[in-house]
């Protein structure tokens, strides 16, 4: 049997919320209606982890936000996560070897979210810097973020999702569904996904998933870069550097490709 306080579960849920760029500075009421929850409830969650400074409140925009607590919180957790770590320097290889922002994305529910980045060298001028925002969110059915953790779902959960409707975030975002179903099954074969305007328009993604050891997708390594800038040969640098990362940290995870795993196959090729 499962147990839950749920009062920390919605403390933990409201957090979350904050930390997405979107509603990173948001009112009582925003908060209440995005988390299905009563006003009452929400205010004295709030309260609470505003004396703890884990969120501040702006009393002229009546708005809260993520507390200065979380700062050095974040640091340290980030310091003894050896997983992250590890997954923290290997975007930072990627940046330097392939001259692209790398970002790594983590799926809360059924959104893939930025968690941290990485630029490449100062003096490597080979593409126009872009910039990648810590905690924005991105729709799980547009573009490679979102593939690269659907792909190795049930595909049950592709009818989930083709059922609430594809929403089209550009002209070239995927909304038909058997298209979709193909992009997906591509991206399982393939071990990553490429994705070309599909969330902004004129950049391209290069994704690979990181695999726990139980086989689920934990993170992602995104590159990003403008799509004019990048041509064939730089795009299969990208997607083999892109790869290789995912791989070493899928091995350190623990991970072990089983007989008939298309995509570990696929990735064993790199």
């Amino acid at each position: 049997m499962e147990y839950g306080v749920p009062s920390v579960a919605l403390a933990a849920q409201a957090l979350k919320l904050l930390s997405r760029h979107k509603y990173r500075s948001s009112s009582l009421k925003v908060i209440a209606t995005r988390l299905d929850a009563s006003p009452t409830t929400c205010l004295r969650i709030l309260r609470s982890l505003e004396r703890e400074d884990f969120v501040r409140y702006d009393r002229e925009t009546r708005k809260y936000s993520l507390g200065p607590y979380l700062i050095p919180l974040g640091n340290r957790a980030a310091e003894l996560n050896d997983a992250f770590a590890r997954a923290a320097a290997e975007i930072k290889r990627v940046a330097a070897q392939t001259g692209l922002i790398t970002a790594l994305v983590q799926r809360w529910d059924d959104l893939p979210v930025f968690i941290a980045s990485a630029e490449p060298p100062a003096d490597d001028n080979r593409f126009t810097r872009l910039s990648i925002s810590i905690g924005e969110a991105i729709p799980l059915t547009a573009g490679a973020h979102g593939r690269c953790f659907l792909a190795f779902d049930d595909e049950a959960e592709w009818q989930r999702h083709i059922a609430a409707g594809l929403r089209p975030i550009t002209p070239t975002t995927i909304t038909d569904a058997a298209q979709f179903v193909e992009a997906l099954r591509k991206v399982r074969r393939q071990g990553y996904a490429i994705s070309d305007g599909e969330f902004h328009r004129g950049a391209t993604a290069v994704d690979a998933p990181i695999f726990g050891k139980t086989g689920q997708v934990e993170l992602v390594i995104s590159s990003v870069c403008i799509t004019s800038q990048l041509d064939e040969r730089h795009l299969g640098n990208v997607v083999t550097t892109v790869r290789a990362a995912a791989r070493r940290l899928s091995e350190w995870n623990g991970y072990t490709p089983h007989a008939g795993d298309e995509a570990a196959t696929e990735a064993a090729l790199v």
